[in-house]
């Protein structure tokens, strides 16, 4: 059985939740409400630190059982393998969006004259090999391995260019955005800070549950606290209307950071610890969406799956990037205005409602 401790979990969470952060979040919010766009990622925090919360709850009620078997418990076999289905089509989206945003940035800054292909290959060979050779104990133990370094390095990077920094360049607060664009660079930016949707799956494999709720919290709250920080620095130093023409907002700090002339170019290290970051966030969809296909379906060779969908999911990759209509998904209304809200919110705080009404007549039953 396959286990990960509550040390694991803080490792995991925070390295996902960083690596969803660094990616396209930071750039929505400053579209629509520029220089208060760090006021739409702190409020895009909150609301996911409380989802993050209410599935905790969720999977507190339901200690003994993975997503697919207490929606099934809860629901019912039909509904509960058709609500369950949404989370499948999330992780896969996530994938699809981080291996194509990965590839293609690695071939903009390290790999000009390789194929897509090539790259997207070697980078989902090694993802596949982990999941099936270790599973989420393998994955954890990297993660433990590489967070620190990957942490600290991200934290550190915030403060290397005091001498760019303006903090009159987030001003006027509020006056010039007002509430109707802080709250919509809120609603496109906060479905994809991170994604708590995974300890649903995840949960069942933690070694003591108690440990690990903190240390998914407190991966959560160091991963919001690093993007609300991440926000007013990049707006400190590009202000808010280069910040939302850039195509990878974190990665363009690095190039800004100069002290004294001698220390400069440490995009290499950001680059490295990025990739590493996203091996990590590709591993755990990639587990979590096989194994949950595996209970789905009733086919227990979860490991012949993940091979299946890495396959499916390369395929997919290579035919969105030479089809912008399907590749840029980020402002799709059909995912703003219903799929996010739905397995984010909707099904989640069903599920506790459910869940909390049995567990009161199971104590009334008893009493």
């Amino acid at each position: 059985m396959m286990k990960v401790t509550g040390y694991q979990f803080f490792w995991l969470i925070s390295i996902s939740s960083i690596i969803m952060f660094s990616y396209v979040p930071i750039k929505l919010a400053a579209e629509q409400s520029r220089q208060d766009s760090w006021i739409s990622i702190l409020l895009g925090g909150i609301i996911m630190m409380a989802i993050t919360w209410v599935m905790l709850k969720v999977c507190m009620q339901n200690k003994d059982k993975t997503l697919v078997h207490f929606m099934k418990d809860l629901l019912g076999t039909v509904l509960g393998k058709i609500f369950v289905t949404f989370y499948f089509m999330l992780w896969f989206i996530q994938m699809s969006t981080i291996t194509r945003g990965l590839a293609e940035f690695q071939n903009l800054v390290l790999l000009h004259e390789t194929p897509l292909t090539v790259i997207l290959l070697s980078m989902l060979f090694l993802v596949v090999y982990v999941v099936f050779k270790g599973g989420i104990t393998a994955i954890s133990r990297c993660a433990e391995v590489i967070g620190p370094f990957f942490v600290v390095t991200l934290y550190i990077q915030l403060f290397l260019s005091p001498q760019e920094m303006e903090v009159t360049r987030i001003l006027p607060i509020y006056a010039d955005s007002g509430w109707f664009n802080i709250l919509k660079g809120t609603l496109y930016s906060f479905n994809y800070m991170i994604d708590p949707s995974i300890i649903l799956m995840l949960f069942f494999f933690a070694e003591n549950k108690r440990t690990a709720s903190r240390g998914i919290l407190w991966g959560t709250a160091i991963a919001m606290l690093w993007g609300v920080i991440t926000t007013l620095v990049l707006l400190f130093v590009t202000g808010p209307n280069i910040s939302a023409e850039m195509v990878i907002p974190v990665y363009s700090l690095t190039k800004f950071v100069s002290i004294l002339d001698f220390i400069q170019n440490i995009d290499a290290f950001y680059i490295t610890f990025w990739v590493l970051g996203a091996f990590i966030k590709l591993s755990v969809c990639l587990f979590v969406l096989s194994y949950a296909l595996s209970e789905w379906t009733g086919f227990e060779n979860w490991k012949l799956i993940a091979c299946i969908t890495t396959i499916v999911l390369l395929a997919f990759v290579i035919y969105t990037t030479y089809d912008i209509r399907i590749g840029y998904e980020f402002k799709n209304i059909l995912f703003i205005g219903f799929l996010y809200p739905l397995v984010y919110i909707v099904i989640p705080l069903f599920l506790w409602l459910i869940g909390s009404i049995r567990h009161h007549r199971k104590a009334s039953s008893i009493n």
